[in-house]
């Protein structure tokens, strides 16, 4: 019996030198795992950034495009009012210069409507 305990005396620090040892195997690759999802998590967080990134200049591309069409756009709109303007100041114009050779039409016609009736007075008279 002595020799039973004896032996089992002897056999527990090597159990727990064994185990102690696959203890540290399983850390090991345990931290050799978590390294491994951490680079992966890395890695895709980078990707992430990037398209991020893109997607940022994409929309920043966009925007000045947008801009860039509305102040175009503006441009042709201001030319437009410009050219209707230009356009109603000449049929203004045109308006009061018809207007002008009415009136001028009709004192002429006044005018001779006088001068022949000055002419028929004169020639009663003689």
């Amino acid at each position: 019996m002595k020799k039973v305990i004896l032996v089992a005396a002897l056999a527990i620090p090597l159990a727990l030198a064994a185990c102690s040892d696959r203890t540290k195997e399983n850390a090991a690759a345990t931290a050799d795992s978590a390294a491994m999802d951490a680079q992966v998590a890395a890695d895709n967080a980078q990707v992430q950034a990037d398209q991020a990134a893109q997607a940022t200049a994409d929309a920043a591309k966009t925007a000045g495009a947008v801009a860039a069409g509305t102040v175009i756009n503006a441009a042709d709109a201001v030319g437009d009012a410009a050219s209707n303007a230009q356009a109603s100041a000449a049929q203004a114009a045109a308006n009061a210069a018809s207007a002008t050779a009415e009136s001028a039409n009709e004192t002429a016609a006044k005018a001779q409507a006088n001068a022949n009736q000055q002419q028929a007075e004169a020639n009663k008279r003689d």
